[in-house]
């Protein structure tokens, strides 16, 4: 280590703010880059002649006291949180060579996740009042498996993102019964289902106020219409639009296949998409009539209930109709199963699910220039900034 006495005018004191600063030491440290890459770095140590405080003048890239640079902890905490993996296959997997201790990942989500959170208030996100229910069923043990996501949408100058901010998994096993008949196999599930889902949204009601929730999103599952007035009963419950008109189309392409008038109606119905009051989605929905015709009562039933559908969620007087953000949240998290699975306790489950660094960053654009991507993409090395993630503040 050197002293010296050059004076410097452009170095500023982070103690008090003065540029009247001197030349006091350097040292070298060895510094773990992305991709796990180890090289020395050259520090320069500097004294204020004001308050005579001495501080480093370290690169962008690295932190006082800390082995690993900012953008390797990024690349963990990415490939922790977008692919979903335990702590061991993300350090070491099949496509990459870089290898991340699985404590020293453990480590640093611990230490950012109290960042996050200073970061998330000096953020300012303004929450629509809008949350959204989905949950996706995959096979497990003999059993089936059950995920469930409560996400909310919320919108700064970059567009409208999802965030989770609850979650439930569980699993059914199933009676010799019901495996063999189906109408029984699917009235358990439903009975599990109900209790789930009414836990999980209770507990969002609790945390957030009841008077903050808006809109509750749902599929078309009759199980939500009983649930979601009596936990939320100032808020609207609003059928996924997307999910409706889905099912109104298989049920036309089981009646007519991939018939002409099938492929005449399926422009349509999607044109519904773009209504923004009652009365053009009524109008679509006569054009509709007028081209199936009224000789099947099968299709003029579904179209009746379309009709008491859209009536319900009262399309044109708000800008949220679906709860695809819940299904894109699920995409990210479903290619290893479960991002549970990596704790061996329930308390780790929510401890992680309740992390605010794991909100964000399994959270995903809606609309906007960014629609698509998670907010942690945007401070990935091929990124576009990061003006609005945690990572800013650490």
């Amino acid at each position: 280590m050197q002293q010296g006495t050059n004076m410097t005018n452009d170095i500023k004191c982070p103690h008090c703010g003065a540029y009247h600063c001197i030349k006091w030491s350097s040292y070298s440290r060895d510094v773990v880059s992305i991709n796990n890459e180890e090289k020395k770095i050259n520090v320069q140590r500097y004294k204020c002649k004001i308050c005579g405080m001495t501080f480093s003048k370290l690169p962008e890239d690295v932190f006082p006291r800390k082995k690993y640079s900012k953008s390797a902890i990024i690349q963990m905490i990415e490939w922790k949180y977008l692919y979903g993996g335990g702590l061991r296959k993300v350090g070491k997997t099949s496509d990459r060579k870089t290898i991340y201790p699985s404590s020293t990942i453990w480590k640093y989500i611990q230490w950012i996740g109290p960042k996050s959170k200073e970061a998330l208030e000096k953020l300012k996100i303004i929450f629509s009042g809008v949350i959204t229910v989905d949950e996706i069923y995959y096979k497990c043990n003999g059993g089936t498996g059950v995920h469930i996501v409560v996400s909310a949408v919320c919108e700064d100058k970059n567009g409208k993102y999802t965030v989770i901010i609850g979650g439930e998994d569980f699993m059914i096993e199933l009676s010799e019964e019901s495996r063999k008949d189906k109408r029984k196999m699917k009235k358990e599930i439903r009975e599990m289902l109900s209790k789930h889902i009414e836990k999980v949204l209770q507990d969002v009601a609790e945390r957030y106020g009841v008077t903050c929730i808006k809109i509750v999103l749902t599929d078309d599952d009759p199980i939500y219409s009983t649930i979601v007035p009596n936990i939320f009963p100032f808020a609207i419950h609003r059928i996924c639009l997307w999910h409706i008109l889905k099912n109104f189309l298989k049920a036309l392409e089981k009646l007519y296949g991939n018939s002409k008038i099938f492929q005449k109606v399926i422009p349509t119905i999607n044109s519904l998409w773009h209504v923004n009051n009652q009365k053009k989605a009524m109008e679509i929905l006569d054009k509709v009539q007028s081209i199936l015709g009224s000789t099947n009562k099968k299709i003029t039933r579904r179209l009746a209930k379309l009709r008491e559908r859209i009536i319900k969620n009262r399309i044109g007087l708000l800008d949220f109709r679906t709860n695809n953000p819940s299904e894109s949240t699920f995409a990210r998290i479903k290619p290893l199963i479960k991002v549970i699975k990596s704790f061996q306790s329930e308390d780790g489950m929510k401890n992680y699910l309740n992390s605010m660094v794991m909100w964000y960053n399994t959270s995903v654009f809606v609309d906007g220039a960014h629609k698509g991507k998670s907010p942690i993409e945007l401070v990935c090395p091929a990124g576009v900034g990061d003006k609005i993630t945690p990572f800013s503040y650490i």
